[in-house]
């Protein structure tokens, strides 16, 4: 039967059944749901009749009773064999030549291999949306999406699987891409006049805890990177990035500094770009701006440095105080002034009677005095560069904790790496190196 004349058959059963329903209920079949409904079901229809017979079309693949296989010895031809796909269209079915190696045992499909189909039984369209919601969502969510919206059903295991697979696959990719980049320095102009303009790129990193199997939480390391000119001021004192790009990595600091490196290669950041790096101030951050970044500028956190301010006025004066509601703006309006020393001499100036309070006051005194280059608010601002590591605040947040600390999530290792590794692509505007999406120039023109 060509596809013309499966087509025609679906068509009329489609008219015949439809007919049916409009004389079992008359006031339900007029409703644009049911009329929308019935004619999903048969665009589906026609959708797996048009791709079977697209695959049926190249033949088998048998390419006579032996050939050579990847191993390096003859594979035999055993048989037809028929298989079964899930794809976005439903079921469909194929025959295709099954040969086989007495040496190693080995098997191969040269169909499969035509396709470009893995041994997974799903479609490399369903195989995307899969890892895209699982990128997302928690895999019982994926699941049910799943069966709502594109009438596929897959299990939230089968969900879990497909997607951590992908992520895995993200994840070896990333990996490749830093030792790729390791030792390898940012591209710089050569000649008189040079390719663009420098440009100033803002890098911020921090940290922010998952929850694993047995009751352990781990910190995943976050970065962020992103071209001054793709902030903009949407409103008074708001601000959005057009563009950024980010990075994550559940493990060792070494291995993170690695993986911002191998994230500058991947911008386009070049030799001669002036870098500016946000941070908290945490030790493992400065020792990455150490090894990675000599010279840069560098921004400590206005909202960690408010923080502080905060503790010390609550200190002097009791937490939530109108006394120390005062002293905390007047000294951070000092900061945001660039007037860091006056604040320094305030703090050191005060009465502390308890001794854990005049240890915390030292504390932040020698905070800020060894941090003072890196807290010029004024200079940095009038100069259009941002005081605050919202980015990658947001980031930590929308990377890691609404996808992989949900009610109940605890992850293996694993999993818990193949899954920020998937996210972290998706987010990047990277899906389609993992799982391509080809396109197809077909337009169809409607009837006039």
């Amino acid at each position: 039967m060509t596809l013309m004349d499966e087509i025609v058959d679906l068509m009329a059963q489609f008219t015949q059944q439809m007919q049916q329903f409009t004389e079992q209920d008359p006031v339900l079949s007029r409703r644009l749901a049911a009329k929308e409904a019935a004619a999903v079901e048969f665009g589906r229809a026609v959708g797996r009749a048009a791709l079977h017979h697209l695959i049926e079309a190249g033949g088998t693949g048998q390419e006579g009773s032996r050939r050579m296989g990847a191993c390096g010895h003859e594979h035999v031809f055993q048989r037809d064999a028929t298989r079964t796909l899930r794809t976005l269209v439903g079921e469909v079915r194929y025959c295709r030549a099954y040969y086989y190696c007495r040496t190693c045992g080995q098997s191969c499909c040269p169909k499969d291999e035509v396709l470009g189909q893995g041994p997974r039984h799903l479609s490399p369209g369903l195989e995307r949306c899969v890892a895209l919601l699982g990128a997302h969502l928690s895999f019982a969510t994926s699941s049910l999406l799943l069966e709502q919206v594109a009438r596929v059903s897959l299990t939230d295991r089968q969900c879990e699987t497909v997607a951590e697979s992908v992520g895995a696959e993200a994840d070896r990719r990333e990996e490749a891409a830093v030792e790729a980049t390791r030792l390898k320095p940012l591209r710089a102009t050569v000649g008189p006049v040079p390719a663009r303009e420098p440009r100033t790129f803002i890098v911020e990193m921090d940290g922010v805890m998952a929850g694993l199997r047995g009751g352990r939480w781990e910190e995943v390391k976050v970065g962020v990177l992103f071209d001054l000119s793709q902030r903009v001021e949407i409103s008074s004192q708001r601000w959005e990035l057009l563009r950024r790009e980010r990075c994550e990595y559940h493990g060792s600091v070494e291995r993170f500094r690695q993986r911002v490196w191998a994230m500058l290669h991947r911008a386009g950041v070049r030799a001669e770009d002036r870098i500016v790096v946000i941070g908290d101030g945490a030790e493992w951050i400065e020792g990455i701006v150490e090894w990675l970044f000599v010279g840069a500028t560098q921004i400590l956190d206005f909202y960690h440095v408010s923080e502080r301010v905060w503790a010390v006025a609550g200190l002097r004066f009791g937490a939530g105080t109108p006394q120390a509601s005062a002293f905390a703006h007047e000294k951070l309006s000092a900061l945001a002034s660039s007037d860091v020393a006056r604040v320094i001499a305030s703090f050191t100036r005060l009465k502390l009677e308890a001794e854990e309070a005049d240890a915390a006051r030292n504390d932040t005194v020698a905070y800020f005095d060894a941090r003072r280059a890196q807290m010029a608010y004024g200079q940095f601002r009038k100069a259009g560069l941002p005081i605050g590591s919202g980015a990658v605040e947001g980031s930590c947040k929308y990377l890691v904790s609404a996808r992989c600390k949900q009610a109940g999530m605890r992850w293996s290792s694993d999993g818990l790496d193949a899954i920020l590794a998937l996210r972290c692509w998706v987010l990047n505007g990277r899906l389609d190196e993992l799982c391509p999406r080809p396109h197809v120039p077909i337009e169809f023109k409607l009837a006039a």
